[in-house]
C-alpha cells in the first residue's frame, strides 16, 4: 500500500475515533440530564459506571494520535488537525466528567424529597446540549461558521446561569429546610454551564484546525 494512502487512512481512523468519543459523551450528558429530571438512580448509576468507557476512548485516541505524529511527522494543516484532535478529545473527556458529576448528585439525593428546579435550568441544559452537538458537527464538517456562532450561544447559557444561580441563592435563604437539595441544584447548574464553556473550547480548536487562527470565543 502506498505510504500516503496509509497515512490518509490513519487520519480518517482518528477522525472516526473522535466522532465515536463525541457520541459517547453526548449520550452521557443526555442520559444524566434525563436521570436528573426523573430522579432515576438506575440510569445515574449506569452513567457513573460507563464513565470508564469515555476515559478509555480518550486515552486510546490520544495514544493513536501521538503515534501518527511520531511516525508520519505531519506538517501544516495535518499537524494542526492532529493537535486539535488531542485537545478536543481532552475537552470531551472533561464533559463526560460533568455527566458523571450530575449522575452522582442524582444518586446522592435519592433519599431527599425533591425540590422544583428553576424553569431556566431546562433551557440551560437544552442549549448546552445543542451547543455540544453543533461543535461536534462543526468538527466533522470543518465548518468554521458554525464553530464561531457558538460564542454567542455560550453567552446565552451564561445569562441563564446567572439567572438560575441568583434564584437558587435566594431560595437558600428562604427555604433553609431544602438547603441540601438547593445546593445540589447549584452544582448541577454549574456543571451545565461548564459543559457550554468546554464546548466553546472545542469550537476554538475547530477554527484553529481549519484556519490556523487562534480565537477566544469565551473571553
Amino acid at each position: 500500500m502506498p505510504t500516503r494512502d496509509h497515512y490518509t487512512q490513519q487520519l480518517e481512523a482518528l477522525h472516526a475515533e473522535l466522532r465515536s468519543l463525541g457520541q459517547l459523551v453526548v449520550a452521557a450528558i443526555t442520559w444524566s440530564l434525563g436521570a436528573f429530571n426523573r430522579h432515576d438512580t438506575t440510569i445515574a448509576q449506569r452513567i457513573v459506571a460507563d464513565d470508564h468507557d469515555i476515559d478509555h476512548a480518550q486515552y486510546t485516541l490520544e495514544e493513536h494520535t501521538l503515534g501518527v505524529i511520531a511516525t508520519q511527522q505531519p506538517v501544516a494543516g495535518d499537524l494542526r488537525r492532529l493537535i486539535a484532535t488531542i485537545a478536543i478529545a481532552s475537552e470531551l473527556e472533561r464533559i463526560g466528567d460533568y455527566a458523571k458529576s450530575i449522575a452522582k448528585i442524582v444518586i446522592r439525593d435519592v433519599e431527599q424529597p425533591p425540590v422544583e428546579p428553576p424553569v431556566e435550568m431546562a433551557q440551560m441544559a437544552e442549549r448546552a446540549l445543542a451547543m455540544l452537538n453543533a461543535a461536534l458537527e462543526a468538527f466533522i464538517q470543518q465548518d468554521v461558521d458554525v464553530a464561531q456562532r457558538l460564542g454567542a450561544a455560550d453567552d446565552k447559557v451564561d445569562a441563564l446561569h446567572k439567572q438560575v444561580r441568583a434564584e437558587l441563592i435566594d431560595r437558600l435563604q428562604r427555604e433553609p429546610t431544602n438547603a441540601s437539595q438547593l445546593a445540589d441544584l447549584l452544582a448541577v447548574t454549574h456543571n451545565i454551564e461548564r459543559i457550554a464553556d468546554r464546548t466553546t473550547n472545542i469550537a476554538e480548536r475547530v477554527i484553529f484546525m481549519v484556519k490556523g487562527a487562534q480565537v477566544e470565543l469565551n473571553p
